[in-house]
């Protein structure tokens, strides 16, 4: 009788057992055709309490990578994907009101399994996914400060990486970690170990880049920085890349190489503010006069009315000895102008003030008027300009005095 009722006991669990691990076949089919819907309600069913590791783990995966919305990290919808739809999309079309969302406290659950599993390091490695995943895109706003969550992946990561559980992620973010906080060193170490995993993550081999400017060591860079370069295919991350690119082979003395850059930059970002102004300095370092009167018009044709960017085209052609040539750019946008009061102002303005530090106070004078009457046609006369502009006139004419 007894050994009967082992028998049907041992029956139930082998039963169970196959059951489960079919279930949970089936749950990786719908999640490998993009029917995450329907792999999380499978993963649930197949372990309701979340008391098996291996199924927390997929869990945990899909509900970080897959979900279509997210709220706080504890909170996850999911959809099925129908041909030609892709999460991208649907994340920033679909309201949250459209979505069934699933309560799964990751981080709850995974350290309720730690305890219960204390050598499963690959708990303690995905805990470390989870902390990096929700800073990432949360930052401050989750229930810790941003900080203690920098913290957490940090631990989480290194303390499973010292029992061998890493893979090119959990090293990129210690490398992150080790940057953020200004050791460089260290991070270049991560760097290297997460490139060893895979070469050709062109995020790594950027950051890996970037680390080596921020340790300045530019001319170590351009190595990795060329293969992200290569790796991108995104024209705004290419065209990061060749600024990066362009401010390493300046600092390593490569003037012609950073113009090429740079060069290379602005059209893969065309009218990237950044891009711009790298590459406007170095026409003006290499004395190609002609392309820099060019592009500095075009700078300021993006906005005519913003009164920064004449103050940093002054200061830009100030820095580079180039006055005269500025004052070339202001005569031909007055021109293109001259029926713009506000912008023509805006022009007189920085005209004005380059007049003055040029030494032509006279000049610089009646420069600053006509530049008041301008403004006077399209500002209320309450406007702080005014007062600049009068504190200018007042100023000059003392001196003069």
């Amino acid at each position: 009788m007894i050994y009967r009722y082992f028998n049907i006991v041992i029956l139930f669990f082998s039963s169970f057992t196959f059951w489960a691990q079919n279930n949970t076949s089936v749950c990786d089919s719908l999640q490998n055709e993009k029917q995450y819907l329907s792999a999380f309600e499978c993963y649930e069913k197949a372990d309701p309490e979340n008391s098996d590791p291996d199924v927390v783990l997929k869990k945990t995966e899909l509900a970080l990578n897959y979900n279509v919305r997210a709220i706080r990290n504890h909170l996850f919808a999911f959809v099925d994907l129908r041909n030609g739809e892709n999460l991208e999309s649907l994340r920033k079309s679909l309201k949250n009101d459209s979505f069934q969302f699933f309560e799964f406290k990751i981080d709850t659950v995974l350290q309720k399994l730690i305890n219960s599993y204390p050598d499963d390091y690959r708990l303690v490695k995905v805990l470390g996914d989870f902390y990096y995943n929700t800073y990432r895109n949360m930052g401050d706003r989750w229930f810790v400060p941003a900080k203690q969550l920098l913290k957490k992946f940090y631990l989480s990561y290194m303390n499973a990486y010292e029992h061998g559980v890493f893979d090119t992620e959990s090293l990129y973010a210690q490398a992150f970690y080790n940057s953020v906080f200004g050791d460089y060193d260290a991070a270049d170490e991560w760097y290297r170990k997460s490139l060893e995993q895979d070469a050709k993550k062109a995020l790594t081999v950027y950051s890996y880049g970037v680390n080596c400017l921020l340790n300045k060591k530019a001319a170590d860079g351009i190595r990795p920085m060329l293969v992200a370069y290569e790796l991108f295919e995104d024209s705004l991350k290419k065209g990061d890349a060749a600024r990066i690119l362009g401010i390493m082979y300046y600092k390593s003395g490569m003037k012609e190489k950073a113009l090429k850059m740079f060069d290379s930059a602005d059209k893969l970002s065309p009218s990237y503010h950044p891009n711009q102004m790298f590459l406007l300095r170095s026409q003006l370092q290499l004395n190609e006069n002609n392309a820099a009167l060019a592009l500095a018009k075009m700078i300021f044709d993006q906005a005519p009315h913003d009164p920064d960017v004449p103050d940093e085209l002054l200061e830009m052609f100030r820095i580079e000895g180039k006055g005269e040539l500025l004052e070339e750019v202001f005569r031909s946008l007055l021109k293109q102008y001259r029926h713009n009061p506000e912008a023509n102002g805006n022009i007189r303005f920085h005209y004005g003030k380059l007049l003055y530090l040029e030494g032509y106070h006279k000049k610089a004078v009646k420069m600053f008027k006509k530049s008041r009457s301008h403004f006077r046609k399209t500002l209320p006369p309450d406007h702080h300009v005014f007062k600049m502009l009068d504190d200018m006139i007042e100023k000059i004419e003392a001196q003069e005095n």
